[in-house]
């Protein structure tokens, strides 16, 4: 097919890996990739429903590729096509409306007839897949320095604000082997760090005959060549067995940055949310995580307005991250997802008290960030080289997630391993400066 593709990708590393493989699968097949600005022949939209906002800004995307090329065919996939394909279709905003199964024969699908006025429709339920496809991907077509490799899909949690498991289905899990394979290809193709993620990463394992863990995954990944540095995305907090913990202690090849979801540090919040923890047991997990880690970055996920939030329940959400050394936080307003259960529920915070909550624990997170940020002034750590962002100036990453910009060449390889002494603090954030030549 000699055709110009634009694709663009909304949401989590998922769907970037995912995305990599589509571009992959395109070219292949004699396809030219080009940016989602320019003028192309088929538009991708690569979508997310976790909120109403990554909603709206698919629906965003769809109109913009029509006003590039209105004779192009538009291609809508992913979590939102699969949730809202009929007000995606009645509103004309795609001729090609493909579900999460479906997206992965997207060269079969560009040569089927479509139109805005009768998009094509080829969604299956979700709940019904039951395999994980091997999806191999030789590199990450976004430009980034970082690969992300999926090794497992779909969740079984069905948290009551939450859409994923009926937009990708019951947890499934990468075979071990292909992880590896997988491993190999990222290796041959000279990533230095590898990030490790899952819809529900915790849940590896779980569905594969002989059921397995993570442990043992890093176990089986660590018996062959590694990049310098691994890291895993998101962990659920009861999925930090003791197993793993142990196994992490002795591993400098994996990054000491842990995120571990929060969402409310209130009890009866969290029973209304079917969230499997209480905010004690969080707590206690945190503190491990910093008395066997005490360098490592500590995410957190924050869901803020949730349908009967009190003020007496938020504040038990924010003294219990005050008091936690947590060093950021993602702070995410209650969105109602259709289909999901608190959706229906009375007692949802809105308007400027739903803004008042968010403002203050993103001001919390930043003060976080900063405090974090400050007990490494001085040091010189190892980053990751990631982009250029203005000539002679880089941005990259340490192993604990510090977000570090400093002069280099402007001939630096993305990717490359390099030593930065952090020397201040600023409103844009964390500047040091080279002090060894790249690895």
């Amino acid at each position: 097919m000699n055709i110009k593709v634009a694709l663009e990708t909304l949401g989590c590393k998922v769907n970037q890996y995912e995305s990599s493989y589509f571009l992959q699968l395109l070219e292949e097949a004699g396809c030219k990739t080009v940016g989602f600005r320019e003028h192309a022949d088929v538009y991708i939209v690569h979508s997310c429903a976790v909120t109403s906002k990554a909603g709206f800004q698919t629906r965003q995307l769809l109109r913009r590729a029509q006003r590039l090329n209105p004779a192009a065919k538009i291609i809508v996939t992913g979590c939102e096509a699969q949730l809202d394909s009929r007000r995606i279709a009645e509103e004309g905003l795609a001729t090609h409306i493909l579900g999460n199964a479906e997206k992965f024969d997207l060269p079969k699908w560009l040569q089927a007839p479509g139109s805005l006025s009768h998009p094509l429709m080829a969604l299956s339920d979700p709940r019904r897949y039951d395999h994980f496809p091997p999806q191999p991907v030789t590199r990450m077509y976004s430009g980034r320095a970082r690969a992300f490799l999926k090794l497992q899909d779909g969740c079984d949690s069905f948290c009551s604000y939450c859409v994923i498991p009926f937009t990708r289905g019951k947890s499934r899990s990468l075979p071990a082997h292909e992880v590896r394979l997988q491993m190999d290809r990222f290796l041959d193709h000279g990533y230095q760090e590898v990030v490790l993620t899952g819809i529900h990463l915790g849940q590896w394992g779980k569905d594969l005959e002989p059921r397995q863990g993570l442990a043992a995954l890093l176990e089986e990944l660590e018996r062959s060549a590694l990049p310098p540095r691994v890291r895993l995305s998101s962990l659920e907090p009861m999925e930090w067995t003791d197993e793993l913990l142990h196994y992490l202690t002795s591993r400098q090849w994996i990054c000491p940055h842990f995120h571990v979801p929060l969402q409310s540090g209130d009890d009866e919040i969290l029973e209304r949310m079917h969230r499997p923890y209480k905010a004690h047991q969080y707590e206690e997990l945190v503190r491990e995580l910093h008395f066997l880690f005490p360098r490592a970055a500590i995410g957190a996920d924050v869901l803020v307005g949730f349908p009967g939030e009190t003020e007496e329940h938020f504040q038990n959400t924010f003294e219990l991250l005050n008091r936690l050394p947590i060093s950021y936080m993602h702070v995410f307003p209650f969105s109602p997802r259709p289909g999901t259960l608190a959706a229906k529920w009375p007692g949802r915070v809105t308007g400027n008290e739903l803004k008042r909550r968010a403002r203050l624990l993103h001001r919390l997170s930043a003060a976080k960030r900063q405090t974090f940020r400050e007990r490494f002034m001085g040091e010189t750590i190892e980053v990751l080289a990631e982009s250029q962002v203005k000539p002679g100036w880089w941005q990259g990453t340490s192993r604990n997630y510090l977000q570090i910009f400093f002069p280099a060449p402007c001939d630096l390889p993305p990717g490359s391993l390099v030593s930065v002494r952090i020397r201040r603090l600023t409103g844009e954030g964390v500047m040091g400066e080279m002090v060894l030549n790249p690895h």
